[in-house]
């Protein structure tokens, strides 16, 4: 016998939203997650130029370094903000790497002039969000 004399209905999964009040808005805690990635890919950056400045690592790994930065960071900040939220962990999550994206893409325009908009620029946005969706049911998942 799995459950005794009516024990079946105690198990409240701890990630569950109806047994979890939700602390401050949605909007709220995805710009902290937003805002947390960016934080995190701040650091990671300055320690790669760091590591690139003090070794003799080609320019071409640093790149790939950098989007690795940058994909760890989305799943963070998605997984973050979707534990906080508890649901559509996929859409928050995507939410989130959209935004990160647009506002890398953003802080790119201040340094470079020339800045095209096409097909690069759709599978950057849409990678993000694929990446932050996995990120956000993650977070709600586990």
């Amino acid at each position: 016998m799995l459950f005794l004399e009516g024990e079946c209905m105690k198990y409240r999964p701890s990630n569950n939203r109806a047994f979890h009040s939700l602390q401050g808005s949605t909007w709220l805690i995805l710009i902290k997650g937003i805002l947390l990635a960016l934080i995190f890919s701040l650091v990671m950056l300055l320690a790669i130029s760091l590591v690139l400045y003090l070794t003799e690592l080609t320019e071409k790994t640093a790149l790939y370094l950098v989007y690795a930065v940058s994909v760890v960071s989305i799943l963070w900040g998605a997984a973050y903000a979707a534990r906080r939220i508890g649901s559509r962990g996929w859409l928050n999550g995507g939410i989130i790497g959209v935004a990160y994206v647009l506002l890398m893409l953003g802080g790119g325009l201040l340094v470079v002039d020339d800045m095209t908009i096409g097909w690069n620029l759709a599978v950057k946005i849409f990678l993000g969000f694929i990446f932050g969706a996995i990120g956000g049911m993650w977070g709600v998942n586990y």
